[in-house]
């Protein structure tokens, strides 16, 4: 009766503190984040859950706290942004040092039982906060892959129709319709820019977004576009070099095709010899009960 009474009163401790954690750094209800969630779904603006949005509301609530390089900051600025992810650099960084924390917090209890298995936990929040901290950065370069997969064609049409038409921003809206999902979205900022703006500066705040060195001599030919140059032996030239680059892009990713075959094939044999073993052995099994 009287254990029973104690993790009673445990409980409705445990349940006090988090309540008053709760108000403390203003987490929203269980009911505000749901809807939020689905919102969210239905825009289809984040695919998040509960606790990174609980996550999320402790790391604002800390953010002020911490102090990063200016730097160190403006890289991640710049990499958060490129990568859709709307949260600020202090936020974002502390939101992975909790995320690491907390599962390693976990192993705490295992040193006392198992300290191989607190060991293997603590070195799993190390791996956890590598995995969400670099998460956006590894977005960046997915994303930046594929905008540069697209690069050959684009700079192909810019090359046909810089014949006829010298006019940049008809050039890119023209692109625009059949354009990738990531070059478009650079594509419908850097006309948005054009047009309210300079186009010189607009063309180069979308090569210092994407960061690509492929992208840098498009934007290079573009700008003497702008200012009057013809072009149309450049781009040739440029279509030329990035079409043996995809070319060679293609030969590689050729060459690591029969490394993964290999590595399936591998399977594939030790599940058959698994197969003939377990037969073998049930009928080596049954042969040795005719003999005792």
């Amino acid at each position: 009766m009287t254990t029973l009474l104690i993790m009673s009163a445990c409980g409705l401790l445990a349940l006090g503190l988090y309540h008053l954690s709760c108000a403390i750094v203003d987490v929203p209800t269980p009911k505000t984040s749901k809807m939020m969630l689905l919102a969210k779904k239905q825009t289809g603006i984040g695919k998040e859950n509960l606790f990174d949005v609980y996550l999320t509301k402790i790391a604002e609530r800390f953010s002020p706290l911490l102090k990063l390089d200016p730097i160190k900051r403006g890289k991640l600025a710049l990499t958060l942004s490129i990568a859709g992810i709307y949260l600020s650099p202090e936020t974002y960084t502390l939101k992975a040092l909790f995320t690491s924390l907390i599962v390693a917090a976990l192993s705490l209890p295992l040193f006392l039982s198992s300290p191989l298995f607190g060991f293997l936990i603590l070195g799993l929040a190390v791996l956890m906060w590598f995995s969400t901290y670099y998460k956006a950065f590894d977005l960046v370069k997915k994303r930046k892959k594929l905008i540069e997969a697209e690069l050959p064609r684009f700079c192909i049409s810019i090359g046909q129709s810089i014949a006829t038409d010298r006019d940049v921003l008809k050039l890119l809206v023209s692109y625009r319709r059949i354009a990738g999902p990531n070059l478009g979205a650079e594509l419908d900022t850097t006309i948005a820019d054009m047009r309210t703006g300079n186009y010189e500066n607009a063309l180069l705040h979308l090569q210092n977004r994407v960061g690509s060195t492929m992208l840098s001599d498009i934007i290079r030919g573009l700008i003497g576009t702008l200012r009057g140059d013809d072009q149309q032996m450049y781009f040739k030239m440029l279509s030329f070099d990035m079409r043996q680059i995809e070319q060679n892009n293609l030969k590689k990713e050729a060459a690591k095709r029969p490394k993964q075959m290999q590595k399936y094939s591998m399977m594939m044999l030790f599940c058959i010899l698994l197969i003939y073993v377990v037969v073998l052995s049930i009928e080596v099994i049954g042969s040795l009960g005719a003999f005792f």
